[in-house]
């Protein structure tokens, strides 16, 4: 079986920043030089041994790191980094998120989820007040590359979103936790309105290469996305939210190309983009729930 060294290199990445070391420090606990793991990230040739030793270290499987059968993520930040990678090279994304699409919010809401990650945070598990966690700003990084990424490669997008979450969205607002001060609240609705009424404007206006889809009833608990590229479908599932009430660690991602999980899914999304508001009328939908 050939392996494809570039994706060995992009998983062995995205599992270092899951596990939050930096290059340096895995660099050290592998014994070799950061030269070295950067020529491994990039995709050249190295020993099986070493790739077994990485994946020792970073708490996953040889399998996983070679892309043989599925990879699986236990945090949110190495699952981004590795979505963004599969969006490099992807043609065309299909997805179902909750309860915001990243690559479809505003730059606004990069500000309101770091705030919510800090605040999800456990008290206890903090080095000092205020800190987030090396994986937090891991995540925050990574989607923040995405979003750059997006601007320059332009794939085309198709999204689904449930009605249900966004309402959900609107009574908590962008909060980390619940119990936060009146006019924190207030003020994180306000910001959750305005996410809506952005992903209003884009069904009622349709942007070239962007689809949107509103599901009135109910929609799979766990995110999905396709990744149409070249010669392959990936698919990657993931019960992590960067929404409100964010969840970053509690649960298992997967990324698979079988040909069962794709088929599966596609037809999964067919049957609910059959079924969903588009255009005016989803805006419409929209616009009723802010009133």
């Amino acid at each position: 079986m050939a392996f494809d060294l570039a994706d060995i290199g992009a998983r062995v990445r995205a599992y270092r920043l899951g596990a939050g070391y930096n290059a340096d420090e895995l660099a050290a606990r592998l014994g070799v030089s950061r030269a070295a793991l950067y020529r491994i990230e990039q995709g050249e040739i190295v020993k099986i041994d070493v790739i077994q030793n990485i994946a020792s270290i970073l708490g996953t499987s040889l399998a996983s790191l070679l892309g043989a059968g599925a990879e699986y993520h236990a945090n949110a930040a190495s699952y981004q980094a590795r979505m963004q990678q599969l969006e490099k090279n992807a043609s065309h994304i299909v997805a179902l998120f909750s309860p915001l699409s990243y690559l479809l919010t505003t730059e606004e809401y990069d500000e309101y989820l770091a705030l919510m990650i800090e605040e999800a945070e456990a008290p206890g598990s903090r080095a000092r007040a205020g800190a987030r966690s090396d994986r937090g700003t891991a995540l925050l990084e990574t989607l923040g590359q995405r979003r750059i990424q997006a601007r320059e490669h332009s794939p085309s997008i198709t999204c689904l979103y449930s009605l249900e979450e966004l309402r959900r969205l609107l009574t908590l607002g962008l909060v980390g936790r619940l119990g936060l001060p009146a006019a924190t609240v207030a003020k994180r609705r306000q910001a959750a309105q305005r996410q809506v009424e952005h992903l209003a404007r884009l069904m009622r206006t349709e942007p070239l290469g962007i689809q949107i889809g509103l599901v009135e009833n109910v929609v799979p608990n766990v995110a999905f996305q396709l990744f149409y590229q070249a010669d392959a479908v990936v698919l990657g599932t993931s019960p992590f939210r960067i929404g409100e009430l964010p969840n970053l660690d509690v649960g298992v991602a997967m990324i698979t190309s079988a040909k069962e999980a794709v088929d599966l899914h596609v037809q999964l999304f067919d049957r609910l983009w059959s079924r969903c508001k588009r255009g005016t009328d989803g805006a419409r939908l929209l616009e009723e729930l802010l009133d």
